[in-house]
């Protein structure tokens, strides 16, 4: 199971919202997507996460792609992302 470097949290149902920490999170999240909606961008994140897992691509490029696509789909929940270099544990910033 590959971990993203970050989750993702996307919405499901009328108020609801998951995160997505693997790529087989990822990978479920877009074989239920709902048929109808399918197409080729779908197609193409979901072929780069089958990639990760044949050691062609890296979890970064399948996170970045899936939120690309959450918030094409308009799915992505806002999230505070870790700020580089941030120390999120201590009470000083960098300086």
């Amino acid at each position: 199971m590959r971990r993203l470097p970050l989750p993702v949290t996307v919405a499901v149902g009328l108020s609801g919202s998951r995160d997505l920490t693997t790529v087989d999170d990822v990978l479920e999240f877009l074989e239920e997507w709902p048929p109808a909606r399918r197409g080729p961008i779908r197609e193409s994140v979901r072929r780069l996460c089958l990639a990760v897992h044949a050691g062609e691509a890296t979890p970064d490029e399948a996170r970045e792609a899936f939120v690309a696509f959450a918030r094409l789909m308009n799915v992505l929940e806002p999230t505070f992302d870790a700020v580089p270099g941030y120390d999120m544990t201590s009470d000083t910033r960098p300086v």
